[in-house]
């Protein structure tokens, strides 16, 4: 399918352009802003980065067979060639997203747009093996900044019918000007909890940044869909998204039918419908009613709805189950965490239902962007382990240490490790068919070498454990 393509005409109107040197070509083509990826008949845009800037590649865009090239007006043109076409404008960053906004008229999708302090990921993928299965679907595989929001818009088949993008933050206002750009339709908030904290200073903050996200919708025909019910976000909700339609999850609507090593099978109130998914515990299956109240509002059926969530698969960090060679069981959430999603996953993996294993050892890393509450958050992580059952705990990296410190009386043994290696030296003679291992926290480079070293470790390197 092809992209969203613009004429000459069109890009001097959007970007109120002009043209420095021509004469243009006919036709239409795609924006594109990379010249790695630049295809013939393209536009290419002159964007900078830290480390380089388009206006230097406007003689190899030309050789590439591009339409022409979008460049800041006034600067010296000194990698141009005497054959290229060049369009004027007054930033090209700012064209980048006036154009990205055209795109998103002209395409005209449903928005499906998520934010919130975890879970946003795995929502947006639980969608879009979902609404996939009745819909032409667009969406990202990672969550995309600002720019990179444009650049969704802009890679944008011409014939989707719903776009789904997943909106991150670091601070105030970010949120609210992508939402602006997308106008979703659907505007769901994951939860909020004390991720960001060290930027946002309070939930009520953090409650305020999220809510940012209604700003964009239309009130009389959109939905706002919370997978949470925290005090800070409703009554911040209540007051941006007012007379709006909204919902949200309550856990005694959802009920867990059967949990296997493999899946969770649930039902939801007012459905005849049994829903299956490859995740465990309440956070997944709280992902799992965002992804499908969604696709209600699209006007999709329960039965359409449990098969494409079937199709849901859990990618690399983000609760995928790996055997390693020593046949050890590794439950991998290293793509990152908060305090409340730490929970969610320890107590999902306690449960022998979902990892039928006698030896369980939970390995966590710190958690990052708690600012000032960072040792007390950790260490109230740790007295919250302290009454569960299982072998032990291993801590990687300082900022972890408090885990540890804050354990009381626990019945399992405890490490507090530096790196990677140092984990594995103390897990290997533990690791065979009898074993499980939960890898969670924020430092995923750090985590993601640990994951890959459990996965590798021959059966001749273990003892008996």
């Amino acid at each position: 399918m092809l992209k969203v393509t613009f004429t000459a005409d069109q890009i001097l109107a959007t970007c109120s352009g002009r043209i420095i040197q021509g004469p243009l070509r006919e036709g239409a083509g795609a924006i594109c802003g990379d010249i790695a990826i630049l295809r013939t008949g393209d536009w290419f845009i002159a964007l900078p980065s830290t480390r380089s800037d388009g206006h230097d590649e406007l003689a190899e865009a030309t050789a590439r067979g591009a339409l022409g090239c979008i460049v800041v007006d006034g600067r010296s043109y000194s990698f141009a060639s005497s054959d290229s076409v060049l369009i004027g404008v007054a930033s090209t960053i700012q064209a980048y997203h006036l154009l990205a906004a055209a795109a998103r008229n002209i395409v005209n999708p449903e928005v499906i747009a998520i934010t919130g302090s975890s879970g946003k990921s795995t929502t947006r993928d639980m969608c879009q093996a979902i609404v996939s299965k009745q819909y032409r679907v667009h969406t990202t595989s990672e969550a995309p900044v600002a720019r990179g929001l444009a650049n969704t818009l802009l890679n944008m088949h011409a014939e989707t019918q719903v776009l789904i993008a997943e909106l991150p933050q670091k601070g105030r206002g970010e949120i609210g000007w992508l939402s602006a750009q997308l106008r979703p339709d659907i505007a769901v908030i994951t939860n909020i909890g004390l991720a960001h904290l060290e930027t946002l200073g309070s939930l009520a903050n953090i409650a305020a940044a999220k809510c940012e996200l209604l700003e964009g919708v239309d009130k009389d025909r959109g939905l706002a869909v919370f997978g949470d019910a925290q005090q800070d976000l409703m009554e911040r909700a209540s007051r941006v998204f007012n007379g709006g339609r909204c919902l949200v999850f309550d856990d005694r609507n959802i009920e867990e039918v059967a949990v296997t090593p493999e899946t969770t099978v649930f039902s939801l109130n007012g459905s005849d419908v049994l829903f299956e998914v490859r995740a465990h515990g309440i956070g997944y299956l709280r992902d799992a009613w965002c992804a499908i109240v969604s696709a209600r509002s699209l006007g999709m059926h329960d039965s359409d709805i449990a098969e494409g969530l079937k199709h849901y698969s859990p990618p690399r960090g983000r609760g995928n189950r790996i055997i390693g060679n020593s046949e050890v069981l590794i439950i991998d959430e290293s793509y990152s965490a908060t305090p409340d999603s730490v929970r969610a996953a320890v107590s999902a993996f306690l449960d022998n239902r979902a990892v039928p294993r006698s030896r369980k050892f939970l390995v966590l890393g710190g958690l990052q962007e708690l600012g000032e509450t960072s040792d007390g958050i950790h260490s109230e992580l740790g007295r919250w382990l302290s009454d569960k059952t299982f072998d032990a705990l291993i801590t990687v990296g300082e900022e972890a240490e408090a885990i540890v410190r804050g354990v009381h009386n626990g019945s399992f043994e405890t490490y507090r490790c530096s790196d990677a290696s140092e984990v594995c030296a103390v897990l290997t003679p533990y690791l065979n068919e009898h074993a499980a291992v939960l890898v969670d926290g924020s430092d995923f480079e750090q985590l993601e070498k640990l994951v890959d070293c459990l996965k590798q470790l021959a059966p001749a390197m273990l003892q008996t454990a």
